[in-house]
């Protein structure tokens, strides 16, 4: 095999395993992805045996072992001085007992806010609230007072706003939950609000868009078939002016050293060493 043939056949080989992984990758991503617009049809919630669920009311998610996150401030310090002086008054058992006479000139510091994991239990994501159910704290944040939320899906926690309540209830799920929850959330909020239609056709054009971008077929190289015999003769250069005779002269056309020259034409008989006999 040529040099040139095996590195096309390493290329070759190269481009198909490049193939094959991106299209491993492409179909995950359009099963999930399926997965969800299949859910997403089908799903319409489940009961809860945990919690009491108002009429009509469904349970589209369940998670245990989170953690209630809530602001608490740390201890605080007092941060200034005093100045005065000290004046004995008297002696009680054998110590003198003083009387300070003076002004302060501080305050006190208040410890800063941090995040703080208060309880663990469960959250259940219903279509109509998110309740965090623990062994000591309670949440419900209502969909109808809900003023907003966000999901931080590198820390894997989601936080509630809502407007019956001044501090927002942060519910930690972990990272690799955050994709799960982040889609049942939004689910079941699309039920609460009445626009499930919407969200589905969302994730069709997810599938479609994934579609239009599964990777291409790797493009074949077809080997070139090896010449045989003489190798095809370019245009002939235009013949000597002058008569020339018979013999062995640079090759015009460079594909060998030497080429017969029969007195009138160049002929196919070529050599690449010094000068020899005449061709037969």
């Amino acid at each position: 095999m040529e040099e040139g043939d095996v590195f096309e056949e390493h290329r070759a080989k190269k481009a198909a395993k490049e193939h094959q992984d991106a299209l491993a990758a492409w179909r995950a991503d359009r099963d999930s992805q399926a997965q969800l617009l299949d859910l997403a049809q089908h799903f319409e919630g489940t009961g809860a045996e945990n919690i009491l669920l108002k009429a009509g009311e469904a349970v589209f998610y369940k998670v245990t072992g989170v953690a209630l996150i809530e602001e608490r401030r740390g201890a605080g310090h007092y941060a200034g001085r005093s100045q005065g002086v000290s004046i004995p008054i008297g002696s009680l058992r054998g110590r003198t007992v003083r009387y300070r006479v003076g002004v302060n000139k501080g305050h006190f510091v208040q410890g800063t806010p941090t995040p703080t994991a208060i309880d663990t239990g469960t959250v259940f994501i219903t279509d109509q609230r998110v309740i965090f159910q623990g062994g000591k704290q309670t949440r419900e944040c209502a969909f109808s007072k809900l003023v907003g939320f966000e999901h931080d899906d590198a820390a894997g926690e989601t936080t509630f706003s809502v407007s019956n309540r001044q501090k927002p209830t942060t519910i930690h799920y972990g990272r690799e939950l955050s994709g799960a929850f982040d889609f049942r959330c939004d689910l079941a909020l699309a039920h609460f609000r009445g626009t499930l239609d919407t969200f589905v056709a969302q994730l069709k054009d997810e599938l479609d868009e994934l579609d239009r971008h599964r990777p291409p077929e790797p493009v074949q190289v077809q080997p070139q078939p090896a010449a045989i015999g003489p190798a095809p003769q370019p245009t002939a250069p235009e013949p000597p002016t002058e008569t020339v005779s018979a013999g062995w002269y640079a090759d015009p056309w460079k594909l060998s050293a030497l080429r017969w020259w029969d007195g009138t034409q160049w002929t196919g008989n070529v050599h690449d060493g010094e000068e020899t006999a005449q061709p037969q």
